[in-house]
């Protein structure tokens, strides 16, 4: 239908792209998180960061990119993204749990486009979403912390393109999101566990949304 889905590295697959109309990715961010196959090794971020950002660039034709990063890594992004580049908070409120109180967390959220201004993609540059009920991310998913549906929906029903990329598909929700946005979506993940998640998740979405 409208997802395209490689099991396969990125950096296999990124070189036989293009024309794509954005990209919505959340990349390891070179701060040691324990994924279940993934080397999140910060001695790795450089060459990550220093590969992808390039690809992104092309595959786009320079148009609009959301890629998610971790604040640790705030010191660093000028070497990597394009001059200009902008911040959107992804902001998430997290209800009480395991006897801890109720907190205001974000995940800084890294913009560029070639062709457009931020205001031109979104409505505005924060959004916010409730996690309550807290379900301690069960249900199945085997990524140990995945993006919120509803939040990378935002992204993906706004920006003003009809194809979404994501070379760090993971379990799906991208894809989910662009096809509930009505945008075709091109997927990479070379874990074959998160990938054949994503792939039953994207599945249930095409259905749905025919």
């Amino acid at each position: 239908g409208d997802a395209t889905l490689y099991r396969a590295d990125c950096f296999d697959v990124l070189p036989t792209l293009s024309g794509i109309g954005a990209a919505v990715t959340d990349p390891p961010y070179g701060i040691g998180f324990r994924y279940r196959s993934c080397d999140d090794s910060p001695r790795d971020y450089d060459s990550l960061m220093s590969r992808l950002v390039p690809e992104l660039v092309r595959v786009t034709d320079n148009g609009p990119c959301f890629v998610w990063q971790s604040p640790l890594k705030a010191g660093c992004w000028h070497a990597y993204f394009p001059r200009g580049y902008r911040i959107v908070a992804a902001c998430k409120l997290y209800p009480s749990r395991d006897g801890r109180e109720p907190c205001l967390s974000w995940d800084p959220v890294i913009f560029w486009s070639g062709r457009s201004l931020l205001r031109d993609e979104l409505p505005r540059d924060w959004h916010v979403v409730d996690l309550r009920p807290w379900d301690g991310y069960l249900g199945g998913n085997p990524v140990p912390c995945p993006r919120p549906l509803e939040q990378v929906r935002y992204f993906c029903d706004a920006v003003r393109a009809d194809s979404i990329l994501d070379p760090f598909m993971g379990s799906g929700t991208t894809g989910v999101a662009a096809l509930l946005a009505g945008k075709r979506f091109v997927g990479i993940e070379r874990d074959p566990v998160y990938f054949d998640y994503a792939c039953e998740r994207i599945r249930l979405a095409c259905r749905d949304t025919r």
